[in-house]
Formats: C-alpha cells, sequence, structure tokens
C-alpha cells in the first residue's frame, strides 16, 4: 500500500501527543481505562503508535484527555 508509511507516521504522532498529555495530567494507563472506559491494552497500543482506534475510542481517551479531534481539509496532488 503507498501510504502505509504516512499512516504509520500519523499513528505514532498521535500515540506521542495522548501519551505526553496524560502525563501532563498525572494520569497513569488504569486511571485512562477507568475514566475512559478503553481497555489498558487499546491505550497502549495507541500510544505506542501501534493501534488503529475507531473515532469512536479516540474521542473517548480525548474527552479525558481535554483533547478533541478535527479534521481539515488540505489542497493534495492526485
Amino acid at each position: 500500500m503507498k501510504n502505509t508509511p504516512v499512516i504509520l507516521d500519523t499513528h505514532k504522532k498521535l500515540g506521542k501527543i495522548i501519551q505526553a498529555k496524560r502525563k501532563e495530567l498525572g494520569l497513569d494507563i488504569a486511571d485512562m481505562c477507568d475514566y475512559s472506559e478503553v481497555s489498558p491494552s487499546i491505550i497502549s497500543k495507541i500510544e505506542n503508535g501501534k493501534g488503529n482506534p475507531t473515532i469512536a475510542t479516540l474521542e473517548k481517551i480525548l474527552n479525558v484527555l481535554g483533547l478533541e479531534l478535527r479534521i481539515e481539509t488540505k489542497e493534495t496532488r492526485i
């Protein structure tokens, strides 16, 4: 698949943002599970850039962290 490296890079960036914000708030993964109702293994995979969460799962996590998901359009070359 042509876009696979881009997708993996995006997953890693997303995971780093989530992990940094969680740590900034003083939360551990167990806290995240309690507040978001997302399993620890899924949170760990996302934070390590290996998860491919649904938007619903991502929103549960982001809500706990005070973050939001935004989609913006950009010019692309086809």
